[in-house]
């Protein structure tokens, strides 16, 4: 199943998502891919990585945009040449972009129990809520993507998630929530867009201005 769903969060901010169910000749079939990705592709190495690499591309083509629209600064961040924000993300069965007027961040994960193990590494103290109850690895796997989501959107270094990254309190099946940044000198506020399946979770990180 190919591109699986688009989510509008705004006028001018969406979510596209895309099932792999594909192999790797199957989704290269009628993609071109510009010489720098082909690069990029040849050197991912397991074909769960190729496959959420190619599906990442045929969303582009879902989104309309060129392939050699494309590219990626020193820092490894995907960038438009329109000036258009994206953010690209894929999982072992999913793969999302998100495409926004302002900077922002989309992070994918499937749900696996060594979430558990890692989560005193990420957790901040005020985030004991995704321990609490039924569906814990559910909900650790939804802050993880929350805070992967808000350091794409920051584009910054050196942030430390247990510290810095604090996600609001929510409810299992919440489509919205919001973070904080915890700088020395200011605390910046993001908005979260949450996409939940049987399989996966998905959160979509805005700077609120």
């Amino acid at each position: 199943m190919p591109l699986h769903q688009r989510i509008k969060t705004d006028k001018e901010t969406e979510i596209w998502i895309w099932h792999i169910e594909e192999g790797v000749d199957q989704l290269r079939k009628d993609l071109r891919l510009t010489e720098a990705d082909q690069n990029r592709f040849e050197k991912r190495k397991s074909t769960n990585h190729q496959k959420g690499f190619l599906a990442t591309r045929k969303l582009l083509v879902s989104a309309g945009i060129p392939p050699n629209n494309l590219s990626h600064n020193n820092n490894g961040i995907p960038e438009l040449e329109t000036g258009q924000h994206i953010s690209i993300s894929h999982a072992k069965t999913v793969a999302a972009i998100a495409l926004g007027k302002d900077s922002l961040g989309i992070d994918v994960e499937t749900y696996r129990i060594n979430i558990q193990t890692i989560a005193p590494r990420f957790l901040h103290t005020a985030e004991g809520f995704a321990l609490a109850g039924e569906l814990s690895i559910e909900k650790l796997t939804l802050v993880w993507t929350a805070k992967e989501a808000l350091y794409k959107a920051l584009k910054q270094k050196g942030i430390d998630f247990s510290q810095q990254l604090c996600v609001a309190p929510f409810q299992w099946g919440d489509n919205k929530g919001s973070a904080k940044v915890i700088f020395p000198d200011k605390t910046l506020n993001f908005s979260l867009n949450f996409v939940i399946e049987n399989d996966y979770c998905a959160t979509l990180a805005t700077h609120k201005k």
